[in-house]
């Protein structure tokens, strides 16, 4: 038995037990009863740690000569609950994000212009701006609705909560629909991120390996260089500062949205970051104190933003996910 071992052999036993943490009990105790026999034989039986390391070597060296051989057990239980997990939390950070700007940020700054979208009496878009007017700050009610629904996945599994989803990402369209006209526009990035976290899982587990395939990037990027193109248009109008305090964050957007096709983990996280970074300088350059600019336009371009980057980033922790699965297998 080890205890019945040299003081040196037993350190030796213990610190190349730590070295091969990485193997499986069942292979780690196999090594060391092994090492622990040839030990046995040596001629002074392991009482000096120079034989030992002359005789075996350095337990780091001896560790780093195995492999595992024992598939190792994955943390996250399924594939779909891995991928609500790292839609879920993000969406609700958003979500209350939003809602508390339409309920609280009016006090503060201006949110957007009254029918900003010019619509016509008489058309079904003109009835829509009416309602919202009609309803008037009942409308930020319906802010609260992805707060909600974004975590429901999370405790509720299968098709109820796949139900759920399809509920929340319905009800927030809705909402946005209705409010179009002003208020309900900052809905349209957390209506995406909802529909998302719908038919993501679906997509991505269609193979083991799946992931997002080029014509999928392509088509995100191009849509969002549309809406920052838009967004960047619609700022400009009636600004009174530097042109260029909304055309630098814009282009920076742009360079970003760009490279998602490229698959590039950092240049996901870059467009996640300037696009909360855009949000907070609109936030600023909404404020009385500042250009009391609508801040609609900036917090779409950066919302937006941040929900391309971050899709484009769960895909690619998922496809990672994937690929280290298989590689045990």
């Amino acid at each position: 038995m080890q205890s019945h071992l040299p003081r040196a052999a037993r350190n030796y036993l213990e610190q190349l037990r730590r070295e091969l943490s990485f193997l499986s009990d069942a292979e780690r105790t196999e090594i060391l009863a092994h090492t622990r026999e040839q030990i046995s034989r040596l001629p002074g039986k392991g009482r000096r740690k120079s034989e030992l390391l002359r005789r075996l070597g350095e337990p780091a060296a001896v560790a780093a000569g195995f492999t595992p051989t024992e598939p190792t057990v994955l943390k996250v239980s399924s594939g779909r609950q891995f991928l609500t997990r790292i839609l879920a939390w993000p969406i609700f950070a958003l979500s209350v994000l939003t809602a508390a700007l339409l309920v609280l940020g009016s006090q503060f700054v201006a949110l957007a212009e009254p029918l900003s979208f010019g619509y016509v009496d008489g058309t079904i878009f003109g009835t829509l701006a009416e309602l919202e007017l009609s309803l008037g700050s009942a409308v930020m009610i319906f802010a609260f609705i992805p707060v909600l629904f974004s975590l429901l996945p999370l405790v509720v599994h299968g098709i109820p909560g796949l139900v759920l989803q399809v509920i929340g990402a319905l009800a927030t369209t809705a909402a946005c629909v209705l409010g179009l006209a002003s208020l309900g526009a900052f809905l349209l990035p957390l209506a995406v991120l909802l529909w998302a976290q719908v038919f993501t899982p679906l997509l991505m587990m269609r193979g083991s390996m799946a992931s997002p395939g080029p014509a999928w990037l392509i088509c995100a990027s191009a849509a969002l260089l549309a809406a920052i193109g838009y967004t960047t248009y619609r700022g400009l109008q009636g600004f009174t500062g530097n042109a260029w305090l909304i055309l630098v964050p814009a282009a920076a957007l742009a360079a970003l949205a760009l490279l998602l096709p490229l698959r590039r983990r950092w240049s996901h996280i870059a467009l996640i970051a300037t696009g909360l970074l855009v949000m907070v300088a609109g936030f600023i350059a909404a404020l009385p104190t500042t250009y009391e600019a609508p801040l609609l336009w900036p917090w779409l371009a950066g919302a937006m933003s941040f929900a391309g980057g971050h899709l484009a980033l769960a895909a690619g922790m998922w496809h990672e996910r994937a690929r280290n699965l298989l590689a045990l297998l």
